[in-house]
């Protein structure tokens, strides 16, 4: 069977029967867009987020998405937001050329401007300049979604959006400038790196500090998550019992995207009619052996602290991290070595909190660590 018949996908947002069943969350996300209310999204990454967000925005189709992850700079970023304006929420297609007018007409900063064939724009700004005005490159842009919220609903995604913490504290502060003259826009900002978000949107006097309704995104439910297993499978011409959907969700630990990276696997080593167990270890075994240069390179980056922290999590989570049994388990003379520990392997997104205990967050990885 080769992967171009493999019903799973992984590694990139998916769509259409290849999403997963978060009606509330997409229920939720809607009602706000309609509703002109910000909405901040908190999720980890690989738990579908990016997926969740997009095909919210195409069902509600007055709608732009910007990705920050790229942006090094507020001119940047300010510059994707204006391109993420024009193509989602100004998009006309009848109206195209002279829309773009318009819209150049309107901007304080001249850009450079380029279209593709399909009628994508782009804009990009002189950089000793744009380092000066980036907040009326930012505010152009502000401006163009006011107007269009005068005509009805409108949203603006910025997803990775904790990106803003690296290029500059200003791009923050703006959009809660902004926000008042917004009206019937929904701005959406989500992001990957927990501990970065909440410092951005939850702490007192922080950037986006109450500015709309917080969302924190979980996994997919297990009974969920095994039902679509199960229904992708039949779409493959295989068939996957409760139970092994169940046993390879457990195996790739509830996150959606090690969950349909691990399925894509066992799919890809079933033998026959039914995807069993022996093709969840199969396919485990192959995607540790395809990631163990990578693991390796991780793993040896790390302080020794930190290796023997990352080794006892991978053997079981763990609640009292900081009680005595721990301590002489990854060979540290007090609590504070490990908090340290802890605080650098969160920092690389290593290991996590989770219901109290603390756990790796990549099954894979973890794999490779008991297997090494």
């Amino acid at each position: 069977m080769t992967s171009s018949g493999n019903p799973y996908r992984f590694g990139a947002p998916v769509e259409d029967a290849w999403f997963c069943d978060r009606t509330g969350e997409l229920e939720t996300l809607l009602a706000r867009m309609r509703d002109g209310i910000h909405v901040i999204l908190l999720s980890p990454r690989r738990y579908g987020k990016t997926s969740l967000v997009q095909e919210a925005l195409l069902r509600f189709r007055r709608a732009g998405y910007a990705d920050l992850i790229r942006a090094t700079s507020e001119h940047e970023v300010a510059a994707e937001i204006l391109t993420a304006t024009v193509n989602g929420v100004l998009r006309r297609p009848r109206r195209a050329a002279r829309s773009l007018e318009e819209v150049i007409a309107r901007l304080r900063v001249t850009p450079s401007v380029s279209v593709t064939p399909e009628g994508h724009v782009s804009f990009a700004f002189e950089p000793a300049l744009a380092r000066r005005a980036w907040q009326q490159i930012l505010d152009d842009a502000l401006d163009l979604l006011a107007d269009a919220g005068r005509r009805g609903p409108v949203a603006l995604a910025l997803d990775e959006f904790q990106q803003v913490a690296e290029v500059g504290a200003g791009i923050g502060g703006a959009f809660k400038a902004a926000a008042d003259r917004l009206t019937n826009v929904s701005l959406l900002f989500a992001g990957s790196h927990q501990s970065v978000m909440e410092k951005l949107t939850r702490a007192r006097g922080a950037p986006l500090y109450g500015m709309g309704e917080v969302l924190t995104l979980e996994i997919v439910p297990r009974e969920e998550m095994t039902s679509y297993l199960r229904r992708r499978a039949r779409a493959g011409g295989k068939r996957l019992t409760k139970a092994t959907a169940e046993l390879l969700f457990e195996r790739a630990g509830g996150v959606p995207n090690d969950v349909q990276w691990l399925a894509h696997a066992a799919y890809e080593h079933t033998a026959g009619e039914e995807v069993d167990e022996r093709a969840i270890d199969a396919g485990l075994a192959a995607v540790v052996a395809r990631q163990s240069s990578s693991f390796a390179e991780r793993f040896e980056a790390l302080a020794p602290s930190q290796q023997r922290t990352l080794k006892a999590l991978a053997e079981s989570p763990t609640r009292r991290v900081y009680g005595r049994e721990f301590l002489e388990r990854v060979e540290v003379a007090n609590a504070n070595a490990v908090r340290k520990a802890l605080a650098a392997l969160a920092r690389a997104e290593l290991v996590e909190r989770s219901q109290g205990a603390w756990r790796l967050t990549n099954p894979f990885l973890r794999a490779w660590l008991l297997r090494a």
